[in-house]
């Protein structure tokens, strides 16, 4: 049940050293998802035929290395089951048969009236039920957030008219951006390469919403982060980047 989508890595999608962003690599795992999910029935178009849409909920990713602009690498996605009012994704990132970076990604469908997540029912993937590996055995386990975490320091950003996406809300991988820019700025200007995210969404960011702040913190091996508005708390995670050669 592997979906691939190749990408050649160009210069909009890498950074001072000509790797591959991490906002950049989220897109790719978000585009073979749509790709997919259109391809097998479950996709956008369906969805607004049911009156909803998916929407992120939680996103794991462990990276090893990120490649370089000019690179051809491909992204293989699965189906990771369903509980509840959750369904899993996973992802791989692949060059010439090594593995570069993995994900793991939660998923609500929810009512585009009321934006509340609805029960996913088996009905949903009929066209993939008779394909072998199905259904899909949902992950033994899944990351959870520090329940009180303080912001010892936060940068204001401001939003963009291209920030938002299909569904009318800043897209995911935005928040991503906004993780980078203020880790830039915590490193004299270059945001160091990241070797793990884990990251909840808490609260959409509306096309109203003219201006956040990303609530920085220290973790273990890392960084906790927030993503915050006014009155919300939009996202929080960890990071952590790659060890320092001795």
């Amino acid at each position: 049940m592997q979906f691939p989508v190749d990408f050649t890595v160009d210069y909009l999608m890498a950074g001072p050293e000509e790797r591959l962003r991490l906002a950049a690599l989220l897109r790719m795992f978000q585009e073979a998802a749509v790709r997919h999910a259109e391809l097998r029935g479950f996709g956008g178009s369906e969805m607004a035929r049911r009156h909803c849409a998916w929407v992120m909920y939680k996103l794991e990713a462990d990276i090893c290395e990120y490649p370089r602009v000019g690179e051809t690498v491909r992204v293989l996605t699965t189906l990771g089951g369903w509980k509840g009012l959750r369904a899993y994704r996973h992802f791989e990132l692949w060059r010439e048969g090594k593995l570069l970076a993995k994900g793991l990604s939660v998923w609500f469908m929810i009512d585009l009236e009321s934006r509340r997540p609805l029960h996913i029912t088996p009905d949903l993937f009929d066209a993939v039920r008779t394909l072998p590996g199905f259904p899909p055995a949902v992950p033994e386990r899944e990351w959870k957030p520090e329940k009180e975490t303080a912001w010892e320091r936060d940068y204001p950003q401001t939003l963009r008219f291209s920030d938002l996406d299909a569904n009318g809300h800043v897209n995911n991988t935005v928040y991503a951006d906004l993780l980078e820019t203020a880790l830039a700025w915590e490193n004299d200007g270059i945001c160091p390469p990241l070797r793990t995210l884990r990251i909840q969404f808490n609260h959409e960011i509306s096309p109203q919403v003219r201006e956040v702040r990303v609530g920085m913190g220290t973790a273990a091996q890392g960084w906790s982060f927030a993503i915050l508005g006014s009155d919300l708390v939009h996202a929080v995670g960890e990071v952590s980047p790659f060890a320092k050669e001795a």
